[in-house]
């Protein structure tokens, strides 16, 4: 099996840092960030211009300790950009005490400041209600996929291996005539062992098979490959005689697949994410021949409704399978732009 490690190993690199700069992103705007233009609005208009003030700050609300954190933080850099300079309390410095608290309806911030021998008090609210806020309490989650390989024949499954020893990463590539090893993944790798595949049955353009790290173990129909998979010159692959194990396969070759608006699709159950029980990554209505995408979905009295914004691919998905911890999914899909068979994990995040 030839692979484009070139265009992988690009891939691979540039796909996160696109993803980590798109997640920054949307962690740029916070609910909080009008209250606390207003009071740090208001505090500068009971100051002199460029004077040397302390900042302390004194929770007594619901809000959590990494939450009063930021917002310390964004009033502190509101404050310096308008040009007052802030310094541990002392003699000449002009102390400033916000406290953070809440009613039944509100966040309700106050200041006290006290220039001199008077004393000023500022106040600003910012209700519960507010989209700004509902939206940071129950954000929507969010879809990354990160490359793992393209290869030029098809791929029916893949795995990434990180040996406990600190040793390079080993990526595993299932295909429908062989196992194939290779590491360091990228553009670099040196080491490659191809395990060729006995076919008990003839082979099919709609065969699958998966692999199972749990079980140091790969599937396909008639078919078993066994063996310690960090050390990949322990795999040997052989074809399942009894019927009993071929049963056994058959199962473990079983995807999920749902139906959404009327058509069946490729579907992968995800557990205990973005403070869900349950959500299902699934595949669009498109047939092979057309582009892709994947999206979230929540059931609710037996519909899926999306609950994210889609990934879309440049082709047909032709199959997922979940993650061992069920945080993320397999996904092989077909570029039909290059007809190239790319394999990447998609994953959620649920940033604020």
């Amino acid at each position: 099996m030839r692979a484009a490690r070139g265009l992988a190993f690009l891939l691979a690199v540039l796909f996160p840092a696109f993803l980590s700069g798109a997640i920054f992103q949307s962690q740029i705007a916070h609910w909080w960030e009008p209250p606390v233009e207003s009071l740090t609005s208001k505090i500068a208009e009971s100051l002199r211009p460029q004077a040397k003030i302390s900042l302390t700050v004194k929770n007594i609300s619901s809000l959590e300790a990494s939450s009063v954190v930021e917002i310390r933080g964004a009033v502190e850099e509101r404050l310096g950009r308008r040009g007052f300079s802030i310094s541990p309390p002392a003699t000449g410095i002009t102390p400033i005490e916000v406290t953070l608290s809440e009613n039944l309806r509100s966040f309700v911030w106050a200041a006290r400041i006290r220039p001199g021998a008077e004393e000023k008090v500022v106040i600003v609210t910012e209700p519960r209600t507010s989209a700004a806020y509902e939206a940071w309490l129950n954000p929507k989650p969010s879809l990354q996929r990160q490359m793992v390989t393209v290869e030029s024949e098809r791929i029916l499954d893949f795995a990434v291996i990180h040996p406990e020893s600190g040793d390079e990463s080993i990526v595993v590539v299932l295909g429908p005539d062989q196992l194939v090893f290779r590491w360091p993944p990228g553009i670099d790798s040196t080491m490659t062992r191809a395990v060729p595949l006995p076919h008990a049955i003839p082979g099919s353009r709609d065969v699958r098979g998966v692999i199972d790290l749990q079980s140091n173990a790969a599937f396909l129909p008639g078919v078993e490959c066994a063996g310690n998979f960090a050390q990949p010159n322990t795999v040997h692959c052989s074809q399942v005689s009894s019927s009993e194990d071929q049963a056994s396969v058959a199962v473990r070759l079983v995807g999920l697949s749902v139906a959404i608006e009327g058509h069946d699709v490729e579907a992968v159950a995800l557990r205990g994410v973005c403070g869900y029980d349950s959500l299902t990554l699934a595949s669009g209505a498109s047939d092979w021949t057309q582009p892709d995408e994947i999206r979230a979905y929540t059931l609710g009295d037996q519909k899926f409704t999306a609950a994210s914004k889609p990934i879309e691919y440049s082709g047909p998905i032709l199959v997922m399978w979940p993650s061992s911890d069920g945080k993320s999914a397999r996904v092989i899909s077909r570029n039909l732009q290059t007809g190239m068979y790319e394999a990447s994990i998609v994953t959620l995040s649920c940033t604020r």
